[in-house]
């Protein structure tokens, strides 16, 4: 197809959809607007705004007021939120943040947002820039994790829901810009501090998070620097259940009798595969610097240099009280079987074994992140026509992770029961004749885990851009004002390594001067000398229902295994594994350029930009095949052993990506934007590596495949826009975006053969091979409605911001010829409510956000897929000023003790996590 071909297709053909979608979202109207709860902090980017003054606000009515007006004077779709001052930004996390904003919506890590969606599609379709540029994320793939950053020196962020051709590619949802202030935007010297306490309901401990923000400018506003320095930490206590899906099985298969009619055959059941309720202890500290030089010489020139380095700790454990449906020594002593919806099996709504495999290990969360960002930049205006920017940036995140853990096992008497609420935790009991807390009932079978693995990160980015002062009038009622033009050279690495430590039960016996004995278990000791009581205070007091579940238990702890015997001493004698076929090693090379062409016209009443993008990628990966002769199963740390040899590819692409944006004035008060773009967003690394990894445990083997295409999509938006007295909006948005294709998985089964770990007892099996390729794409739509509204007529000083979003989506294929399935991430519904109150003494705002249900994984393991039910949270802030210089604030987040539920398609429970409440309590001081 010809490039005018496809231009012709995407202007006539989407537009007329998108129309529809605008008419039929208008009858479903409901209250919303975007939460820009405060005015920029520094110099708003230039290619994106259109000279507006940017003068410094404090206060929630009068933030509110100029983010508005920053919105309002944008040729592109976005929404922007901003600090009420410098270091008070509305929320401490800044993912909490953004999900105020219409069509946003966040993922949270032990109760804190980490990952951002936009618009129906997962994190990893969002772009995340720091200053205007990429941040890397250790995490292992492309999206950026916000816990590693604080609020404190984050004087807005901005959320591009339509790209222009000067913005960099990588987002087929959003771009996210979080911005920091440049000494020369703050104009003064000031020193901004704030002392906090944070309080966590499950840990029932209080931890500090201090602040300090130093600028210094010279006398004639020419020079200045920036510093700043926070600290926080976290006490955290998350009590969790989690399944694992109904597993798929035969009577013979198992060799139990499910339905107890006294034969064993080849009947089939689908069961619970396991139920673990554990505790997840942690310690969070978090270290962050911030450094910032800025010098205009002369009205022409402008010159800064930013650097910022942080670094996260988490120290934890998670003690499990597991039950392995799926592992049995024993025989059913009580079954309850009904008809399963999903298919021709049954569903054992209830079950009771002699015998099941009672896994309580327990597993150290111990990571440490750190994050540096370095960048030379200048904007130079060489004469009133031409202007020049220039910026050369280097980024690095990196990670070592240890997750060791000390396996054990007992051999217990019990039951579970689903029947009374699918969606719940199960019912858990032992038998009577079974003692849980008898640390005799549990073996070692060994010491095995990640240790130190590495992950890596790391961006080089220069680029420069032109703009030209134009005046080419076409007619009297249209003009170029603009030209934009520029390139730019990214280099990004990411390496995610592999480091495990295994020590054998025989070894670890011989360390301890424990009794071993290679009957048992297939080899292990008593391990009741390192096993520790676990009894969390409120266990799931978060959770409502009817279920019956232990509350207290034994599991192993790795820190009194190590006051006998010492990491190091582990090391030495244990085997420490490197490399491997789940080793990623991927560097991608992009050049790209651009042109943009800026224009208004009828009277001055339109304007807007049109430009195209071309990109480049070379990209270049690493990674590791396996040798299937030599496959090698751990049974009892269920891990899998295999030689490999590396493999290595290389491919080049090229994108053309144009877009057009237009905002017109219908009156003063009325605006209409409109926004057509071909957008793109590269697969996550882990698809890309030439790597092959096999599981015995879950029989299977994933490959991964460097050939896959890039996502690309066709986009279009409306945005109809009322602006009234008082900073007040009302605003309709209505979106497509046209997906090409989704990467896919395709199937397949092959033969493997495996041994023990000394190579003897080989076993051939069937595997299942999947691997992942271009599949059929999807058609997304939705709009979004924004209501802002002060209510000073009813009281002076009372306000509210409301949003709502519907998105819609054709389903997917994640498997070939497989089912059609929801898309992954996507909630068809989200709203936020909010609603302050401020007056020279007092602000306050108590904010509601809600999250329509989601899949997370379409199949998962059984078939069964994953879902995260709906969430909502209702959060509380307040600031008293006790002088115009100090203020005390408060914050409660999660009022209401809401938990997470995880649940299959049949509504059955996958998982639930209960955070408990947070509250802070600080001091600010502001000089």
């Amino acid at each position: 197809m010809s490039y005018s071909t496809h231009i012709n297709r995407f202007m006539h053909t989407k537009v007329a959809m998108l129309v529809s979608i605008a008419i039929k979202g208008a009858a479903l109207t409901a209250v919303s607007m975007p939460i820009a709860l405060s005015a920029m902090a520094q110099d708003v980017d230039k290619s994106k705004v259109n000279d507006i003054e940017v003068i410094e606000v404090s206060g929630i009515r009068s933030s509110i007021e100029k983010a508005t007006e920053v919105k309002r004077n944008l040729d592109v779709v976005a929404d922007v939120i901003s600090a009420e001052d410098i270091g008070k930004f509305p929320d401490q996390n800044l993912a909490e943040s953004l999900q105020r904003i219409s069509g946003v919506q966040i993922s949270r890590n032990r109760g804190e947002g980490d990952d951002v969606s936009v618009r129906g599609l997962s994190p990893a379709f969002t772009r995340i820039q720091f200053n205007g540029r990429t941040l890397p994320s250790a995490t292992g793939g492309r999206s950026f994790d916000f816990t590693i950053l604080p609020s404190d020196f984050v004087s807005a962020l901005e959320v591009y829901k339509t790209p222009s051709a000067d913005m960099e590619e990588g987002a087929l949802s959003a771009t996210v810009n979080v911005i920091t202030p440049r000494p020369l935007s703050i104009g003064k010297q000031s020193i901004i501090t704030s002392l906090k306490s944070v309080y966590e309901d499950n840990s029932s401990k209080a931890t500090p998070d201090i602040s300090l923000l130093y600028t210094d400018v010279n006398n004639d506003n020419s020079f200045g620097v920036t510093v700043g320095a926070h600290y926080d930490k976290r006490s955290v206590e998350s009590h969790i259940f989690e399944a694992f899906g109904l597993e798929p099985a035969t009577e013979a298969g198992k060799g139990l009798d499910y339905n107890q009619d006294g034969t064993i055959d080849d009947s089939s059941y689908r069961f619970n595969h396991a139920s673990n309720f554990s505790q997840l202890n942690e310690k969070r500290e978090r270290v962050t610097l911030l450094a910032t030089a800025q010098w205009r010489p002369n009205n022409d020139t402008d010159i800064w240099l930013e650097s910022l380095y942080s670094e996260f700790d988490i120290t934890g454990s998670l003690p499990l009280n597991s039950f392995r449906w799926t592992n049995v020594i024993g025989s059913v002593t009580s079954s309850q079987i009904t008809a399963d919806s999903l298919g021709s099996n049954g569903l054992i709504e209830s079950l009771g074994i002699a015998g099941v495999d009672n896994r309580n290990n327990a597993r150290t969360t111990d990571s440490n992140d750190t994050l540096i960002s370095l960048s030379l930049g200048t904007d130079y205006t060489i004469n009133e026509d031409w202007k020049v920017g220039a910026e050369l940036s280097y980024a690095k995140s990196e990670n070592k992770r240890s997750a060791l853990s000390h396996e054990v096992i007992g051999r217990a008497n019990a039951s579970y029961d689903i029947s009374a609420d699918y969606a719940g935790i199960p019912s858990v009991a032992y038998a009577s004749n079974y003692d849980p807390m008898d640390g005799n009932n549990f073996r070692s079978i060994g010491f095995n885990g990640d240790l130190e693995r590495p992950t890596e990160d790391e961006n080089i980015d220069l680029k420069l851009d032109l703009t030209n002062n134009l005046d080419w009038q076409l007619s009297n009622d249209f003009v170029f004002q603009t030209l934009e033009f520029g390139a730019k050279y990214s280099s990004r690495k990411k390496f995610n390594g592999v480091r495990s430590l295994s020590v054998d039960a025989q070894t670890l016996a011989g360390l301890l001067g424990e009794t071993y004995d290679p009957n048992i278990e297939g080899g292990s000791f008593n391990a009741s000398k390192y096993m520790s009581v676990y009894n969390p205070n409120d266990f799931f007091d978060g959770y409502s229902g009817s279920a019956n579940y232990p509350s207290s238990w034994l599991s192993a702890d790795v820190s009194t295994l190590l006051s006998y015997v010492s990491l190091p001493t582990l090391v030495e004698n244990g085997v420490i594994t490197e490399g491997g076929p789940r080793q990623i090693d991927i560097k991608e090379d992009v050049v790209s350029g651009y042109i943009k062409l800026g224009f208004s016209g009828v009277d001055d009443k339109l304007r807007g930009n049109l430009g195209i993008r071309v990109v480049s990628t070379n990209q270049e990966s690493r990674g590791n095949i396996p040798d299937f002769s030599s496959v090698r199963f751990d049974q009892g740390g269920a891990q899998t052993f295999v030689d490999t040899k590396e493999s290595s590819m290389s491919r080049t692409y090229t994108e053309v990506l144009p877009s057009l944006n237009m905002n017109y004035e219908w009156s003063d008060d009325v605006l209409v934007r409109f926004g057509a773009a071909r957008v793109m967003s590269r697969p996550d690394l882990s698809v890309l590596s030439p790597a092959t990894d096999i599981s015995i445990n879950i029989k299977s083997i994933n490959s991964s495949n460097p050939n896959v295409d890039p996502y690309l999509a066709d986009q279009l938006d409306l945005s109809f826009e009322w602006y009234y007295e008082g900073g007040g909006m009302l605003s309709f948005a209505p979106f497509a975006k046209f997906i090409d294709s989704f990467v896919v998985s395709s199937t397949s089964t092959e033969q493997v053969t495996y041994t023990d770990m000394n190579g003897n007892n080989p076993k051939t099996e069937t595997f299942t091979r999947f691997l992942p390729d271009n599949g059929k794409g999807s058609d997304l739509y939705g709009f979004e409605v924004n209501w802002q509204q002060p209510l000073d007529v009813v009281i002076e000083g009372l306000g509210f911001m409301a949003n709502y979003t519907q998105v819609s989506a054709d389903k997917v294929q994640t498997a070939e010829d497989g089912p059609l399935l929801t898309l992954d991430g996507l909630s068809e519904t989200s709203y936020n409510f909010v609603v302050y109150y401020e007056n020279d003494l007092l602000g306050a705002r108590l904010a509601y956000n809600y999250r329509d249900k989601f899949v997370n994984n379409g199949t998962n393991y059984f078939g069964d897929g994953s879902l995260t039910n709906a969430y909502e949270q209702l959060d509380f802030s307040a600031s008293y000023n006790l002088t115009d210089a100090v203020s005390l604030d408060f914050e409660a987040l999660n009022l209401t003790d809401e938990v997470q539920i995880q649940t299959n398609y049949l509504g059955i429970n996958r998982g639930l996590e209960d955070v408990g409440r947070r509250y802070t309590v600080g001091i600010r001081a502001a000089f």
